[in-house]
């Protein structure tokens, strides 16, 4: 059965190129995602290529928090290309073909983003640009954005691939008040932007006090470690950079960037070894502990 996957795969590659993972996935028609995966990375005649930035993730359903993002399974779907040892040219060339479009893509949701802070009143955006500074984080913030329709669990509607995450830092002495009526406001145009049919887009506001984002540079529990390592993969978008650019300091001052570095190379050797135990195991992908080392639990409705 192996072998005759292996030799399918071999057939598609050899009469389209190189293939991308969910490319290839819809040319076998039907072969499941984790025994397509296997036959690729167990093969000692196929290619594998890969192109994208990793970075690290945690993952709350998952004992040791700490892994690395794309997913085992995005990765092979979104960035990594198959091919046959002839085709090496041709790799490279669809290789810088592929990451300028997630390069563009990225810069699009830069722009959603940008178009999403003037979506707010005057006031509001008044406040939040002389007061505070916003930031974006995730694959887009890596230049690993995609376009891949995916469900928007809350409202059931398709949404158009990577959300669009905006963190908003205020100055500590800032009104508490009117930073309540902003994170409020923000969650209006969230849902304005989600249903409206001019950009499909999933866009998530943070909002937090210079105190805060300082104590979570602490990076203790989950919580904090999530929100330091969204600031340490930042772009900066919109307000007072010089703000931006101390917070970033204190990341670095504070011991923090070390530690992030130091989980990234943790997730990294965790991935390798997850990769080793997909390939012996024999299990197939309805094993909830082989789904966890696959994709992360908020993938199981796009790839289950």
């Amino acid at each position: 059965m192996k072998i005759d996957l292996e030799s399918r795969i071999i057939d598609a590659v050899n009469a389209r190129g190189p293939l991308l993972g969910r490319e290839l996935m819809a040319a076998l028609d039907g072969a499941a995602y984790l025994d397509v995966w296997r036959a690729c990375f167990g093969s000692g005649f196929l290619q594998i290529s890969h192109f994208a930035r990793y970075y690290l993730r945690f993952d709350v359903t998952r004992e040791d928090y700490i892994r690395l993002s794309p997913s085992i399974l995005r990765d092979f779907l979104t960035f990594t290309l198959i091919s046959l040892p002839h085709q090496r040219e041709q790799v490279i060339e669809r290789q810088i073909q592929l990451s300028n479009q997630h390069r563009e893509i990225s810069v699009y949701k830069l722009k959603v983003a940008r178009q999403t802070l003037m979506a707010l009143s005057q006031s509001a955006r008044r406040d939040v640009l002389a007061n505070g500074v916003c930031f974006v984080a995730g694959d887009i913030a890596y230049y690993l954005a995609h376009n891949e329709p995916r469900e928007n669990a809350e409202l059931g509607k398709m949404v158009q691939g990577s959300d669009v995450d905006i963190v908003v830092v205020f100055r500590d002495g800032f009104d508490p008040a009117r930073i309540a009526e902003i994170d409020e406001e923000m969650l209006e145009v969230k849902h304005y932007i989600l249903r409206s049919t001019n950009f499909r887009e999933e866009v998530d506001f943070v909002v937090k006090t210079e105190e805060k984002m300082r104590t979570q540079l602490g990076y203790g529990d989950i919580h904090q470690k999530i929100a330091s390592k969204i600031l340490y993969e930042s772009l900066f978008l919109a307000g007072d950079f010089e703000f931006y650019s101390a917070l970033k300091s204190a990341l670095t001052k504070s011991g923090t960037e070390a530690k992030i570095n130091a989980d990234f190379d943790a997730a990294l050797d965790s991935r390798k070894d997850s990769m080793k135990r997909l390939l012996n195991s024999e299990s197939g992908i309805e094993d909830k502990s082989i789904q966890s080392l696959f994709f992360f639990s908020q993938e199981r409705l796009e790839f289950t």
